[in-house]
């Protein structure tokens, strides 16, 4: 397995960026459909929702990271776990709400977020340059991971996960844009394990992380 990603170590600057987010809202922003149920269902703590081991593997596909580097679902770290959204730069609410969550839930957990990757995939390839993803993705944290691959691909590889999103379309003059609703954790191949609801607090999301890192590595 690869080691390209890299752990999260130093403070991001979450707040910051949400309030410069907010004046990007230059595209549509939403959600696809919600999915009806997620295979291999065993348990829901609140807002997570822990899935049978292996039961939704990693997708086949190849995308590369914001710096060009060659990066696919199966070959995170194999010692840590990983937070994986699928968002866009642009949208002027919940993508950068739920990285600077993100972030936040790490921060709270000290030396234990070593043991947690964070991977965004963007569902807008085409204006999400590799250079806009990293800089954008820095904002909240320099160690964050962003990935970038033909639409299509994209939208299986959420779909695979049973996160609905859909390819951006044009309509009356608008720019539509969908994201995911839900924070996916990546086992060590790459697995879904478990899933946050959309909108879930930091704090909720320490709640649970220290001890899934315990259990799964």
């Amino acid at each position: 397995m690869s080691e390209r990603q890299r752990g999260v170590g130093r403070a991001g600057l979450g707040a910051a960026a949400v309030a410069a987010a907010a004046v990007l809202a230059a595209a549509g922003c939403g959600t696809g459909e919600q999915a009806q149920g997620t295979q291999g269902t065993q348990q829901r703590e609140g807002p997570f929702m822990e899935v049978a081991e292996s039961a939704m593997p990693a997708p086949q596909y190849e995308f590369s990271t914001a710096e060009g580097e060659p990066w696919a679902f199966g070959d995170v770290a194999e010692n840590r776990l990983t937070l994986l959204y699928f968002g866009y730069t642009s949208c002027p609410d919940v993508c950068p709400t739920t990285m600077a969550d993100i972030d936040a839930a790490l921060q709270r957990m000290g030396g234990t977020a070593e043991k947690f990757d964070v991977v965004m995939v963007s569902t807008d390839p085409e204006r999400d340059t590799g250079e806009q993803l990293r800089g954008w993705l820095d904002s909240f944290n320099p160690e964050f991971t962003g990935v970038r691959g033909p639409i299509d691909e994209v939208v299986a590889a959420a779909e695979a996960y049973g996160i609905p999103v859909e390819k951006p379309k044009r309509t009356d003059g608008d720019y539509q844009v969908s994201h995911g609703g839900r924070v996916a954790v990546l086992d060590g191949e790459g697995a879904a394990v478990g899933f946050f609801d959309e909108g879930t607090p930091p704090e909720r999301m320490t709640d649970v992380l220290p001890g899934l890192a315990e259990e799964r590595l």
